[in-house]
């Protein structure tokens, strides 16, 4: 069973368009919420929704235990094109996909994806 995404509003679309068009459910924060929603809220919605939040907001890094405990992060330490942060998401997803089963956060940077 492929893992549900949500992806922050500061992720750009390539990347989710991406991700959908390999074959995984990836939602805009548009699609499953209002835009300017709180971090905490997101997290909560992310638990409901059972998905795994994308994002470049390290805030999602060191939330309350309480919260970190139970959500799944995944950190994009990426910036430039988005084509190209778009194509390193997908290069690393089941990689990520795969310490999310051990960890609650993980993060995408050039080097690949690894534990916090």
């Amino acid at each position: 069973m492929n893992p549900k995404f949500v992806a922050d509003e500061n992720i750009p679309f390539q990347v989710i368009q991406a991700l959908r068009e390999a074959g995984y459910e990836a939602a805009t924060l548009a699609e499953v919420a209002h835009p300017g929603i709180r971090n905490d809220e997101l997290a909560k919605l992310s638990i409901q929704l059972k998905r795994t939040i994308i994002t470049r907001d390290a805030d999602f890094t060191h939330m309350k235990q309480s919260l970190m405990k139970k959500i799944k992060v995944i950190y994009l330490k990426l910036s430039g094109d988005p084509n190209d942060i778009a194509q390193q998401v997908v290069n690393n997803i089941e990689h990520c996909v795969s310490l999310l089963r051990e960890h609650n956060a993980v993060i995408i940077n050039q080097k690949g994806c690894y534990t916090l």
